[in-house]
């Protein structure tokens, strides 16, 4: 018997600085969605980079890696059956601690034989600029990213240019909720295929 499908929804935030309360749009977009589609999906579980606090990446493979959080993160995104990302995006493109996390979790890419724990997952995911062309920049940046990781997206990003304005952050939930929703159903679809 095997498991049922999971998701892991992975925050790419290091927001809020330490002693700054105010939230962070990734997170707290990305918490709002999954929430609403856990009352009928259950099986999501959050990742979340800045509770990870992995190393900067050192040009190690994860078992490798003296940090053990580092191959606890590489197994946690191996397991999963999808992706839900939430990314931010500043200077232009993805944000530098999200490719670092990516990086450290699936090594260098020096042997191409050897696949990142991303291989073959499908991905849903959002991008939060900070302003319009960074968000343009990382939404374009990702699909490459994943590619070379080996994963690809499911449906289209959902890209937010400037999550305090009115209506933004609502909107955003809003279409994540139908990709993450999406992607749930065609995992249960496939799982029942192969049963």
């Amino acid at each position: 018997m095997t498991a049922a499908p999971h998701l892991l929804a992975l925050c790419g935030s290091m927001k809020p600085a330490p002693g700054d309360q105010r939230p962070s749009a990734c997170r707290s977009i990305l918490r709002a969605a999954t929430g609403l589609v856990s009352s009928v999906f259950p099986h999501i579980e959050m990742l979340d980079i800045r509770e990870a606090a992995l190393p900067p990446f050192q040009g190690l493979a994860p078992g490798d890696h003296p940090d053990p959080r580092v191959m606890d993160c590489h197994a946690r995104i191996r397991a999963a059956s999808g992706l839900i990302l939430s990314v931010p995006a500043y200077w232009g493109g993805v944000g530098g601690a999200f490719k670092s996390f990516v990086e450290t979790g699936s090594g260098p890419a020096y042997n191409t034989a050897a696949a990142s724990p991303f291989t073959g997952l499908p991905a849903v995911g959002l991008i939060v600029g900070a302003d319009r062309a960074s968000a343009e920049a990382a939404a374009a940046q990702l699909p490459v990213i994943l590619g070379a990781l080996g994963a690809g997206l499911a449906s289209p990003l959902v890209v937010v240019d400037d999550p305090a304005a009115p209506g933004a952050a609502a909107a955003a939930v809003q279409r994540l909720v139908g990709a993450v929703a999406g992607l749930a159903r065609d995992l249960v679809a496939t799982d029942e295929v192969r049963g």
